[in-house]
């Protein structure tokens, strides 16, 4: 982009796209419910297939589940880990793509749409503000993780989020066409230490327990491995990159450039990265295909190019059509994502105080028992105590639901965590 363009994007006035709060909420909506239903790994869940190449798994687990799904029935049939290894499954271990796997893709996407408009906003001030927001980021991040498994060094996905928002902030200074080429860049230098580095992709790997204040023993490089590794967040920082690519257009306004841009970049993304993943099924190479704990170039393009169509169609319903009314739970959770984010944890300490979490558990324990004791009806025993299929679906939207609840009435308080 010539340096006069960029000078008049960076003074835009401020611009309100619904879709964008809608797309963010839509993020958040779907994290917090997946968080809730597959956090407990055993818990059976429905639409149990093969996602993309993946083990038979659910949708609303990661693919890599149906890999450890399958160690452990075959453990159980007395196969040992170097034997299950040798089997042909092995290949496609963390191998798919299932709708949870897209979350933490559209969390990063949304943050490179988000990017232009904050520039045109901020003006001079920006890159300070830059600067600021990465390290809250990631010492946030480790602030959370944290609270969950105690004090260390994690590198979780707002870590990875921060390494992101860095990495598209700093595509600003480029073209567009090189922004193109930054893009392809990143990936295929990912592909490359991938494939020749073996560190790159298994440092920390260690039976060892993770490093913490209280277990000093743990091994000091497998926090770094909890979501991905610091330096495999470039990867996420392409797909922010592409998220640049269609924010400019969102923070210019028109809406023709805004669908065009949408297409040609949802377009590219996912053909290139739906044709690399399926070359390396056809030809054995899996190392070319989605895999979210590796977070392949396949994996960010297509991913990419998925969430540009996703924000197509919030875009033409919301702010062409102007149908907003249904969008309104979305746009609650979009308008303080980083507090719903937080409150989950928060929640939960809350619910385990009051002897609620219990109700929301996986399988069965003593706090369930005695309720569904009170309950004679076997359909409502049922309800309590199963928590597989659909039915515990229902307790994951339960789950989110009070968490929306408190959003809701933060946001009604005008209460808002921003960083």
């Amino acid at each position: 982009m010539p340096a006069h363009v960029q000078e008049d994007v960076s003074r835009l006035p401020r611009v309100r796209v619904g879709s964008v709060d809608a797309f963010r909420g839509l993020t958040i909506l779907l994290m917090v419910f997946v968080i809730a239903v597959a956090a407990e790994n055993y818990r059976p869940l429905p639409q149990t297939m093969s996602w993309l190449g993946s083990l038979p798994v659910s949708t609303w687990n990661h693919a890599e589940i149906g890999w450890e799904r399958f160690v452990e029935e075959k453990k159980r049939a007395g196969l040992t880990d170097e034997q299950i290894n040798q089997l042909p499954e092995a290949a496609l271990k963390n191998v798919g793509l299932t709708a949870t796997d897209i979350v933490a893709p559209f969390f990063v996407f949304i943050v490179g749409i988000a990017i232009p408009l904050s520039k045109g906003r901020r003006g001079g001030e920006w890159w300070s503000h830059v600067l600021v927001r990465t390290v809250m980021l990631i010492l946030v991040g480790i602030v959370y993780i944290s609270l969950i498994l105690g004090l260390s060094w994690w590198w979780g996905i707002l870590q990875a989020i921060g390494v992101a928002y860095f990495m598209g902030a700093a595509s600003m200074k480029l073209s567009r066409t090189g922004r193109w080429v930054a893009i392809v860049a990143v990936l295929a230098f990912h592909m490359t230490m991938s494939h020749y580095f073996t560190w790159w992709l298994r440092f920390g790997d260690t039976p060892e327990p993770f490093w913490t204040i209280s277990q000093l023993h743990g091994s000091w490089a497998k926090p770094l491995i909890l979501h991905c590794r610091p330096w495999v967040s470039i990867s996420y920082g392409a797909m922010t990159m592409v998220g640049v690519l269609l924010g400019e257009a969102v923070a210019g306004g028109k809406r023709t450039e805004i669908v065009r841009t949408a297409i040609i970049v949802g377009g590219v993304f996912a053909v290139a990265g739906f044709a690399l993943h399926a070359a390396g099924l056809s030809t054995g190479a899996t190392e070319l295909c989605f895999n979210k704990p590796d977070v392949t170039a396949s994996y960010a393009m297509f991913a990419s190019g998925v969430g540009a169509f996703v924000f197509l169609l919030l875009y033409y319903v919301i702010d062409v059509r102007g149908w907003t009314k249904w969008a309104y739970p979305l746009k609650v959770l979009g308008a303080n994502a980083l507090l719903a984010y937080f409150m989950q944890i928060i929640m939960r300490i809350f619910f385990r105080a009051l002897h609620l979490e219990e109700f929301f558990a996986g399988q069965p324990n003593d706090t369930l028992n005695q309720w569904a004791s009170l309950v004679h009806a076997s359909a409502w025993s049922s309800f309590f105590l199963d928590k597989s299929g659909y039915n515990g679906m229902l307790w994951g939207a339960l789950w989110t639901l009070c968490l929306w609840m408190i959003v809701w009435y933060c946001n009604k308080r005008e209460f808002y965590w921003k960083l």
